[in-house]
């Protein structure tokens, strides 16, 4: 093809099953392909579509069409199309708007379809089998033969049974046909890249992009939240920024932890940043906890970077099962672009070596029996976690911008179009 860095490509993000209703998928979706728009370094597309992959019903919804609607606000670089069929017609007219769709990019260079998951892949190939010079990449954010079990209170595959061990063997059938269908993979961690290797036959080529974010938040409103919030100048904030959903294991690790946290150590602060605060205060209140002791926050998408600079560590720990040792949280990113290093769980997150010998993460083990920790240099670490903020945010600026992990992704688009 001669030059490759001037080797001419269309990118297609593809989503389906409502999941660009998400907050999750507007950031490593959308925002994604926003950022394969804008960026110019490296093998940059012609032109970057998203497309929805949904039925007719919610093509007339009200409520997807306000969503959708935010997202092209929100992306402005990108085109986003909705291609919806009727289930009872086997899909009509999807396949039809999707070799309009794809006609209408044109058929002298070639377009890499980025699939969010094992059923836009598998929607993918079927334009493959019409436009053969297109290339098909799939996009792994979790491994979902695990997560279904995962969502039924069944924290590791090998002890599934009966309707729950079929599930789980149809949703890997299905992600090693995804896989058998494709050109590349992209997946969030090391620890599943190597899964899928093992388990679903995907190539050694398979490539790391974490759960990114776009941006990094600037310092400037630190001190105003501060203030506001009455912290004193030795006080550390230590966060807790997510849902009360049962795989973060607030009840019986996260809570129990911070509690003894602050126990040990006055100077430092709870906080809880969340949609489910009502939640949250119920489970203080079975932990012993005066909730008007802690910091409780509900902030929009859009506030919460900002309220996060404000802090000076945040929390994830979670149990190591499968799906929680291959998974990388967004909640890291988050955490991180605001500088703030993070207590974690080890062996959960997805995350690197390097990231502890940077002092960056701090690595604990806890069981619902009973934990402990040496609290002398948790205290130490704390106590530093103001000089890491410089540290972390330019380990973020390396690895968990859009802007960076996108080259990642255009040097196997490179790889492909060769």
């Amino acid at each position: 093809m001669g030059n490759l860095m001037n080797t001419k490509y269309n990118l297609v993000h593809i989503t389906t099953s409502g999941e660009y209703k998400a907050p999750l998928v507007a950031s490593q979706l959308f925002d994604q392909a926003e950022t394969q728009a804008t960026v110019k370094e490296g093998l940059v597309p012609q032109k970057v579509e998203a497309w929805i992959l949904g039925t007719m019903r919610e093509y007339w919804d009200k409520a997807a069409q306000e969503k959708v609607t935010s997202l092209k606000k929100r992306c402005p670089h990108i085109n986003i199309r909705m291609i919806n069929g009727i289930g009872k017609l086997k899909g009509f007219p999807a396949e039809q708007m999707m070799i309009a769709a794809r006609k209408n990019l044109g058929t002298d260079i070639p377009v890499i379809y980025h699939c969010r998951g094992e059923s836009a892949a598998l929607k993918a190939s079927f334009l493959k089998s019409k436009f053969p010079n297109d290339k098909i990449v799939l996009d792994v954010r979790g491994f979902w033969p695990a997560e279904s079990l995962y969502n039924k209170g069944i924290e590791y595959p090998e002890l599934a049974t009966g309707a729950d061990k079929t599930n789980y063997d149809n949703h890997l059938s299905n992600l090693k046909k995804a896989v058998a269908a494709i050109d590349g993979i992209t997946t969030v961690s090391q620890a599943l890249r190597q899964l899928l290797i093992d388990v679903a036959g995907a190539p050694l080529s398979c490539c790391v992009v974490p759960c990114c974010v776009t941006t990094v938040p600037n310092d400037s409103m630190r001190a105003k939240w501060r203030n506001e919030w009455g912290i004193k100048d030795d006080e550390k904030i230590v966060v807790y920024s997510g849902t009360t959903a049962a795989y973060q294991h607030l009840g019986d690790l996260t809570i129990p932890f911070m509690k003894e946290f602050a126990a040990q150590n006055p100077k430092v602060k709870l906080a809880f940043f969340s949609s489910e605060i009502d939640k949250i205060k119920a489970l203080l209140k079975t932990a012993g906890i005066d909730e008007n002791t802690v910091l409780l926050k509900k902030f929009t998408q859009q506030e919460v970077a900002g309220a996060l600079t404000a802090c000076d560590a945040g929390i994830l720990i979670r149990k190591p099962t499968l799906v929680n040792r291959v998974a990388n949280p967004v909640k890291i990113a988050e955490y991180l672009a605001a500088g703030l290093p993070i207590i974690i769980e080890k062996g959960v997150g997805g995350v690197s070596d390097e990231m502890f010998e940077k002092n960056l993460l701090y690595g604990i083990s806890l069981t619902q029996e009973n934990w402990t920790t040496d609290w002398n240099n948790i205290n130490r670490w704390i106590g530093s976690a103001a000089n890491l903020r410089t540290e972390v945010r330019e380990y973020v600026n390396k690895v968990y911008l859009w802007k960076s992990a996108i080259q990642v992704s255009r040097e196997m688009y490179r790889k492909l179009l060769s």
